[in-house]
Parts: structure tokens; C-alpha cells; sequence
């Protein structure tokens, strides 16, 4: 078992005590129950700092992956690792259609000779999230008042394709 499976089970056995595992802008928040066994608490607190690294990484997928659904439907540009070259050919434009909690999302895209989008995986790393100048001054914020529209909108490529309809 390498280390990050290692993490994960110690993660498991955490979370079934009632710890609770959060990222919160860059910090791997851990919080403990208040009621239990107070040395099994603090037991599996030292097995979690054994694996720090690894926790901090699984917890920050997790996170990512959760505030990836608020950019559904979002035009994104990413680097398609198997087509890179230094000219900046493998940049590729897409849709973004979903989350894993491995920390990889899900791009729809439309390829050259395919009639229906493709879609490829990426690293959030790996990604720009294109919105809209009011959205990037606070529409998409996680801690924004105000309400959302209830109509999603419409992707680059419904976009797209509604201009050659017109």
C-alpha cells in the first residue's frame, strides 16, 4: 500500500470518528468531534500527521472537485497533455461538464472530424475558467448574497451554435 491509499484508510477511520476534513484557501482544516474516546482521538490524530502531505492533497481534490460543479456549463481552456509542443499547439477550448473527487475534471469538446464533443479529463491545475468580467468581480464567489440566475448559461459551444443559426 503506497502512502496515499495509506492516507485515505487513514482518513476513513478519521471520518467514521467524526473527524471532519476541510479546505479552507490553502489551509487543511481538521475538525475534531467534541464527544468520544479522547485517545483514540488523539491516536489517529498522530497517524494523520504522519501523512500530511498526502492528506492535504486528497482533501484539496475533494475541494476542488466540489467548487468545480459552480462552473458547469463554463467555457474553459486547458493544455492537452498528450499534444503539447512548445509552439502552444495542445491548448485546447471546451465546456466544463464534470467533477471527480480525485481532483481531475471532465471537458467537452468539439474535435476536428467528429461530429459529437469529445470529452477529456484534465487537473484542475491544468485549467482556465473563462467567465464573463461581472462574474470574475464576484458573481462566482462561493461567499456571494446574491442570487444566482435560475436559467444555467448557455456553454461556448450552444453559443456557438446559436450565431450560426442566426
Amino acid at each position: 500500500m503506497d502512502r496515499t491509499e495509506k492516507a485515505k484508510e487513514v482518513m476513513q477511520r478519521a471520518e467514521r470518528l467524526g473527524f471532519k476534513f476541510d479546505f479552507d484557501r490553502g489551509f487543511i482544516r481538521v475538525a475534531q468531534p467534541r464527544s468520544g474516546d479522547p485517545e483514540r482521538q488523539e491516536a489517529i490524530i498522530g497517524e494523520l500527521g504522519k501523512y500530511i502531505p498526502e492528506v492535504r492533497r486528497l482533501v484539496e481534490r475533494r475541494a476542488n472537485a466540489e467548487r468545480a460543479k459552480d462552473f458547469f456549463g463554463r467555457r474553459v481552456v486547458f493544455q492537452d497533455g498528450f499534444n503539447l509542443t512548445p509552439g502552444g499547439e495542445g491548448v485546447l477550448s471546451g465546456v466544463l461538464t464534470g467533477a471527480s473527487g480525485n481532483g481531475s475534471v471532465d471537458v467537452s469538446i468539439k474535435k476536428e472530424g467528429f461530429r459529437s464533443p469529445h470529452t477529456s479529463s484534465c487537473n484542475v491545475e491544468s485549467l482556465l475558467i473563462i467567465v464573463d468580467e461581472e462574474e470574475a468581480d464576484g458573481a462566482a464567489s462561493p461567499h456571494n448574497d446574491e442570487p444566482q440566475s435560475e436559467q444555467p448559461r448557455k456553454g461556448f459551444f450552444e453559443r456557438l451554435r446559436g450565431s450560426r443559426d442566426e
